[in-house]
C-alpha cells in the first residue's frame, strides 16, 4: 500500500489517515495524530523506505509538535496518554550530556501509520541512544526549542498545521544539525516488520517475514542464515496464533541489542549472528519455537 509518492500531499494523506480514527480519538488528539502522521510521512520519504513501512520514528521536540499543531505543549503532554493507549504514538525522552550534566534535549517518537491494524507503536531501544542534536551548539546558534516558540508561538495562527516547525527536528539538515542522518538508518526501521508479522493479512505473512528476516541478517551482518531467522519468524507466528504468548517485541531487543554490540565490537568478525543465535538459545520460547510443526500458516511466496 503506496500512503503517498510527493511531500506535497503528505498532509492530505496524513488527514486521510487519521480520519480513521474519528470514533476512537478526540479531536485535538487527532490532530495532534495527524500532524505526526504527515511528519512520518515526509520522514520516510526522505530516508527512502519501503512504501510498506507501518511505523516511522524520529526525534523532534514536544515544543515543536505543539507550535505545528497549533496548541500549548501542555496539550501535547496531556493528549499522549490517548494516543499511546490507541497504540498510535509512543514518545519517549531523549537525553545528552551538556556542560557535564544530563539534559533532556528532546523525545523520540514512534508513529503507527496504519490505526487499523498492525502492532501498537514503540520506540525500540536503539534509536534512545543515538545522538541527534549538539545542545552545546544549538544553545550558542539559537536553535533551541525554546527559541523556536519565542519566536513562532505569538503569532500562530491555530487553525493552520504548520509542519515546518518539527520537520526542521526530524529531518536532516545540510550542516548535521540539530539532526545528523547517521543516527537513521534504513535497516533500523526495516526491523520494525516483526512487529507487523503476527498482524498483516494471511495472504501477505510469507513476503513479510521473509523480508523481516532478510532485514534480520543485514541487521546481525550474517547473510547465511536467513532461512533460520523465516524459521524463527515462522515459529513465533505460530505460538501467537495458538494464544501461547507473544514475543516478537523480545525478539526486537534482542536484536537490536546483539546490533549495538556487534557495532561496539563486542561480536567476533563482526558477524553478529553466532551472538544472536546464543542468546536466542536462552530465551524460554525458543525450544517451543522449534517445535512447532512444519504447517504454513499464511500463503506460499510467490
Amino acid at each position: 500500500m503506496v500512503l503517498f509518492e510527493t511531500t506535497d500531499n503528505a498532509l492530505d494523506a496524513a488527514h486521510a489517515i487519521a480520519l480513521r480514527t474519528a470514533e476512537t480519538l478526540s479531536d485535538t488528539a487527532r490532530k495532534i495524530y495527524t500532524v505526526l502522521v504527515a511528519t512520518g510521512l515526509e520522514v520516510s520519504l526522505e530516508r527512502q523506505y519501503s512504501p510498506k513501512v507501518t511505523q516511522v520514528v524520529f526525534f523532534a521536540c514536544a515544543e515543536s509538535v505543539a507550535l505545528a499543531v497549533g496548541v500549548h505543549p501542555s496539550t501535547v503532554y496531556r493528549k499522549l496518554p490517548e494516543l499511546r493507549q490507541a497504540g498510535l504514538v509512543h514518545a519517549v525522552g531523549h537525553f545528552c550530556t551538556h556542560n557535564g550534566r544530563t539534559r533532556l534535549d528532546g523525545s523520540v517518537w514512534a508513529v503507527r501509520l496504519t490505526p487499523t491494524w498492525g502492532s501498537a507503536a514503540r520506540v525500540p531501544f536503539d534509536f534512545l541512544k543515538k545522538q541527534y542534536r549538539c545542545l552545546g551548539d544549538d544553545i550558542e546558534a539559537g536553535r533551541t526549542a525554546y527559541q523556536q516558540m519565542r519566536e513562532s508561538y505569538p503569532t500562530r495562527d491555530k487553525l493552520e498545521i504548520r509542519l515546518d516547525h518539527i520537520l526542521r527536528w526530524a529531518l536532516s539538515t545540510p550542516d548535521k544539525n540539530p539532526v545528523t542522518f547517521d543516527s537513521r538508518t534504513t535497516k533500523r526501521v526495516d526491523l520494525e516488520l516483526i512487529f507487523d508479522v503476527p498482524s498483516v493479512p494471511k495472504q501477505d505473512r510469507a513476503e513479510t517475514i521473509f523480508k523481516a528476516a532478510k532485514t534480520m541478517s543485514a541487521v546481525l551482518n550474517d547473510s547465511r542464515s536467513t532461512r533460520f531467522y523465516m524459521a524463527v519468524l515462522w515459529g513465533l507466528t505460530k505460538l501467537r496464533d495458538r494464544g501461547a504468548g507473544d514475543y516478537f517485541g523480545t525478539l526486537h531487543t534482542m536484536i537490536s541489542r546483539c546490533a549495538a554490540d556487534v557495532t561496539e565490537g563486542w561480536a567476533r568478525d563482526g558477524n553478529g549472528g553466532a551472538l544472536f543465535v546464543s542468546r536466542l538459545k536462552d530465551a524460554p520460547f525458543f525450544d517451543e519455537v522449534m517445535r512447532q510443526p512444519l504447517i504454513r500458516v499464511g500463503n506460499r511466496l510467490a
